[in-house]
């Protein structure tokens, strides 16, 4: 994790690292530090990454679209989900389930945007909200509190009206936090001044609560 930091760890085949392992990451998460204690010897390590986690629908990998080739029992499928804990897959704000392209797009080839034009974007957004919090101690989206976020950088009357929706079925507001910073990263994207309902239900939707919570 701190080598990680103000860069990007990437767990591949997340569900096969242990428990301890996976929950471990939780706090860091949240404060961007590391207490570490050892005999004798105590220290707090840096550790403000993003987190990247992929993993397969079940132990063999072959459970994707209608399973057929898979031969895990359902109970095997089960134990595997259930090695992220829902407190460390509350803390993911994107989660996107990839499905095998037809054979005729990966003969094509061709990709719909290009790496630089995405960075061009990505460089656009950042210096948006870099200036939005020009004299305050923030320089993106994910490093403002949530009680900053909510009162002074709110989304529109629509896009507050879906957000309240949300809140009212979640069991937390760290849902909502999250749609709402993500909904303010895809405003940024867009060169908005402001997250509309399109961006709060499309960071909903992100977020895997598409079903739920429709834009």
């Amino acid at each position: 994790m701190t080598l990680a930091h103000r860069g990007v760890l990437f767990l591949d085949e997340a569900p096969e690292f242990s428990r301890p392992a996976l929950e471990g990451l939780r706090q860091p998460m949240e404060s961007g530090r590391i207490w570490l204690s050892r005999s004798g010897w105590a220290g707090r390590l840096p550790a403000a990454f993003q987190l990247a986690l992929a993993a397969n629908p079940c132990p063999c990998g072959l459970r994707v679209g209608r399973g057929a080739a898979c031969s895990c029992p359902p109970q095997a499928v089960r134990r595997y989900a259930a090695r992220l804990s829902g407190p460390l897959v509350d803390r993911i704000d994107i989660r996107v389930v990839l499905v095998r392209p037809p054979e005729a797009e990966l003969d094509r080839g061709d990709l719909e945007e290009c790496s630089d034009d995405v960075r061009g974007r990505v460089t656009e957004a950042r210096a948006r909200a870099s200036a939005r919090f020009s004299g305050q101690p923030w320089q993106v989206n994910a490093q403002v509190p949530a009680g900053e976020m909510r009162r002074r950088w709110a989304p529109d009357p629509e896009g507050a009206d879906l957000l309240r929706q949300l809140e009212r079925g979640s069991a937390n507001l760290r849902g909502p936090d999250r749609v709402l910073r993500v909904a303010w990263t895809l405003a940024d994207l867009r060169g908005g001044d402001r997250p509309g309902r399109d961006d709060v239900g499309r960071a909903i939707g992100l977020r895997g609560a598409a079903a739920q919570w429709s834009a």
